[in-house]
């Protein structure tokens, strides 16, 4: 029997810098900055985030990630949901969705 073991897997966690909206547990941070932290990824990564009710682009660039991992913040303003994804320079990447505001 042979064992997997799924080395460099992209991670991508986020916590909101201005506080939580909404019902307790809802999970949406107030509209602001967000703070990001990446891991399992290549030297190189190409940051996009884009605010789903409009398709905006609001970031669109490459980041030196080398060690593998990346902390960022983001401001995401006004409330929405937002799409922010982390891609390496080998193809695998990971997307997170936020939502700022709202959610009661």
């Amino acid at each position: 029997m042979t064992a997997l073991t799924l080395v460099g897997s992209p991670g991508l966690t986020w916590r909101c810098l201005e506080g939580q909206t909404g019902f307790e547990g809802n999970g949406n941070c107030a509209p602001g900055r967000v703070a990001f932290t990446g891991s399992g990824l290549t030297n190189s990564v190409r940051v996009t985030v884009t605010r789903s009710s409009s398709g905006e682009v609001i970031d669109d660039y490459n980041y030196d990630s080398t060690g593998g991992g990346i902390q960022f913040v983001e401001t995401l303003v006004p409330g929405d949901t937002y799409s922010v994804e982390v891609r390496g320079t080998n193809g695998l990447g990971v997307t997170r969705t936020i939502t700022t505001g709202g959610g009661d």
